[in-house]
């Protein structure tokens, strides 16, 4: 089957050239089911839905927005301290903002409007609300992302320009909070439905067929609903305590009807087939590879972590070294030069061309074990806190072993290395509370790196784990701190502008999401 990103503009921010310049049938044409009929169709439209440069890892959202700004952002990728460092590319966090609703919002809209065709009752539409709903999971993971960059976005209305026949709608804003806590509910609502669900033959089948994330899988799909609502419940747990309390508690007290991602055969994620456009990865790293200072320097050497080999490599010295950004641009400029800093390993990532697409891992879902069983009881947080680093290490090494056409691979630690780095005493649990928080979102944001950057940004935003340092850009006065949110795109003031009015206040770097209040 083929995968094609289209252009077709269903939303609020769309100029008149693009409505009159593109076909219903331009859309039909791209997305024909695996069996290659001539009509759109649920399976086709489904399928679309998981064609995403945002999750693939493709040369130009990594390029342009993923390493440069959320790597900055967050502090997984190494930088120099240049001019303006903290200033949003609006061009780029436009073309992020575009291609969600482009592509995520506008193929959703469309695969609920086919779906709308069948009749109530009907064998077909009580056998394709299964492709619906898992739609549904993966647009609100992707939209709760969108979320958690800008606040306030357009959701509820945006994409209806199909689904009203032509008319444009200038999709109103939904508060960052209100959309949180509908995705939150309408999730429980999916995983229930989703455990028990009983659809014919055929359309499990036909599931297997189009579904490229979990193979056809209903059980993962129900694993990777109940892990998105651990991550969303635990995102709001500083904002709203006790209401993530009681998801999370729901959730983990009941794994029969709540089962969560558990190990990393589990992990769920976008496998390229065959593997990645050649030089996507290499060249989205292009110059920006080179290794975080505080990742490497404060924690990663001194604790002797054994996923050193297998996310950085070794200097010209054979030493692991990250740019240190409290050094004055020459300093950097000049290690640089001499070959000082460790970069992005080549063989896991630079020249890794089966590198998957992740979405959530298991080392995610026991980090979020650990810090509810630590600030709430319920479960062994030091085995859960464990537990995420060995799947940690495991994930590093096994995205190391992916790559089947360059280089060598890496040996995996022993049992006793894993043992001795656990009991580090820059790792090991201990007894105090905010010391074995530190720990395990320290861990967490180590675990996520650069790959997952948006989540290792949003959850530095939370938690305030670990005590990074950004020196203040005295060059800047738009942001001369890290922003603690994107900026709406120009379009939005331009074509949607009685409804960015009412979030215009709002947009500027400094006002936080809403679950950002640490």
């Amino acid at each position: 089957m083929k995968k094609h990103i289209i252009y077709i503009l269903l939303i609020f921010t769309i100029p008149v050239y693009f409505i009159t310049g593109c076909k219903k049938s331009d859309f039909d044409n791209n997305y024909s089911n695996p069996e290659k009929t001539v009509n759109s169709n649920i399976e086709g439209l489904f399928a679309g839905i998981f064609d995403n440069g945002r999750v693939m890892p493709r040369y130009w959202n990594l390029y342009t927005f993923h390493i440069p700004m959320l790597g900055a952002y967050s502090q997984t990728i190494g930088y120099g301290n240049g001019s303006k460092i903290y200033e949003q590319a609006i061009n780029y966090t436009e073309n992020r903002w575009t291609d969600y609703y482009t592509g995520t919002i506008a193929r959703y809209r469309e695969l609920e409007k086919k779906y709308s065709t069948y009749a109530d009752g009907s064998i077909e539409k009580t056998g394709y609300q299964l492709f619906l709903e898992i739609a549904r999971l993966f647009v609100y993971d992707q939209t709760a992302q969108i979320v958690d960059m800008w606040g306030d976005i357009p959701f509820s209305t945006a994409g209806q320009l199909n689904a009203t026949g032509g008319d444009i709608i200038l999709a109103s804003y939904d508060t960052d909070k209100d959309l949180y806590s509908f995705i939150q509910q309408d999730l429980k609502r999916i995983a229930d439905y989703l455990a028990t669900a009983t659809p014919d033959p055929f359309y499990t089948g036909q599931l297997q067929k189009s579904d490229y994330v979990n193979d056809g899988s209903i059980l993962k799909w129900r694993k990777y609903c109940n892990s998105l609502r651990l991550r969303l419940a635990m995102r709001t747990s500083y904002s709203d305590e006790s209401g993530s309390k009681a998801i999370v508690q729901e959730i983990l007290g009941n794994p029969t009807q709540y089962p969560v991602v558990d190990n990393i055969d589990e992990t769920i994620q976008i496998v390229a087939e065959g593997s990645l456009v050649s030089g996507d990865m290499e060249s989205g790293f292009g110059i920006n590879s080179l290794a975080p200072g505080y990742m490497v320097e404060d924690l990663m050497n001194p604790s002797h972590d054994p996923r050193l080999p297998v996310i950085f490599s070794a200097n010209k010295n054979g030493e692991y070294h990250g740019v240190i950004n409290t050094w004055s641009a020459t300093r950097q400029t000049d290690s640089t030069t001499a070959g000082y800093y460790s970069r992005y390993d080549s063989v896991t990532f630079i020249k890794n061309r089966n590198f998957p697409g992740i979405i959530l891992t298991a080392s995610e879902v026991s980090f979020i074990k650990a810090e509810a069983y630590e600030r709430w009881g319920g479960g062994d947080a030091r085995a859960a806190y464990e537990e995420g680093i060995k799947q940690s290490i495991d994930f590093y090494y096994y995205l190391n072993h992916l790559n089947d056409s360059w280089g060598g691979h890496e040996t995996p630690p022993t049992p006793l290395a894993v043992n001795n780095f656990l009991a580090d005493p820059m790792v090991a649990y201990g007894a105090d509370q905010v010391e074995n928080l530190k720990k395990i979102g320290t861990q967490k944001w180590i675990d996520f790196g650069i790959m997952q950057a948006n989540q290792a940004w949003a959850e530095y935003k939370r938690t305030k784990y670990p005590a990074l340092n950004f020196p203040t850009d005295a060059s800047s006065t738009l942001s001369p701190n890290p922003p603690v949110r994107l900026l709406y795109p120009s379009t939005e003031r331009i074509l949607n502008t009685k409804n960015y009015e009412a979030v215009a206040s709002k947009d500027n770097v400094t006002t936080k999401v809403f679950w950002d209040v640490k």
